[in-house]
């Protein structure tokens, strides 16, 4: 699954988290963030890090709203929010919880890349077994052409102004 992709898909929904915070504790991560649809705060959703389920405010309309503009959109869970047998769950709510607790991994990995987009570029290539391949020269028209050549066929495209757009 490309987080890239999801991005785009909970962007397409206009899903927005803000106000992202975390701190360590003895068992774990405890995070919580606020949930925005269509630029309305809708709840809150936050997990203590000791081990227990995630908490969700958001009215369970909202969530059963929010999960099929995901789904209509292409977001797609990470084998990691998936059962054993490898499907989604089938409550609405656990959906939610779990598309955003995803949600926070990929917007920490959007601000990783908005800052690589300065120093490096990035790009897609037929070769390569992960979602981008970083290369650390600063973008200008000139490295893009030379890497264009380097690469041939190989490469599928450039993605810093995209990135960058996001």
């Amino acid at each position: 699954m490309d987080s890239y992709k999801n991005i785009k898909a909970f962007r397409a929904a206009e899903i927005t988290l803000k106000g992202y915070s975390e701190s360590e504790n003895k068992r774990g991560l405890a995070w919580s963030c606020k949930v925005y649809s269509d630029n309305k705060k809708i709840g809150e959703v936050s997990n203590s890090g000791t081990g227990g389920a995630t908490f969700s405010d958001v009215p369970i309309e909202k969530q059963k709203f929010i999960v099929e503009k995901l789904k209509a959109n292409g977001y797609e869970l990470t084998l990691d929010f998936l059962d054993d047998e490898g499907n989604e769950p089938d409550e609405p709510c656990e959906w939610f919880v779990d598309a955003v607790t995803q949600m926070v991994d990929e917007v920490a990995r959007l601000r990783q890349l908005k800052r690589l987009v300065k120093t490096h570029l990035i790009v897609q290539q037929h070769s390569s077994v992960n979602e981008f391949t970083f290369y650390k020269v600063a973008p200008s028209d000139t490295s893009m052409a030379n890497l264009e050549r380097q690469l041939g066929s190989d490469l599928i495209c450039f993605m810093n102004a995209e990135i960058q757009s996001l």
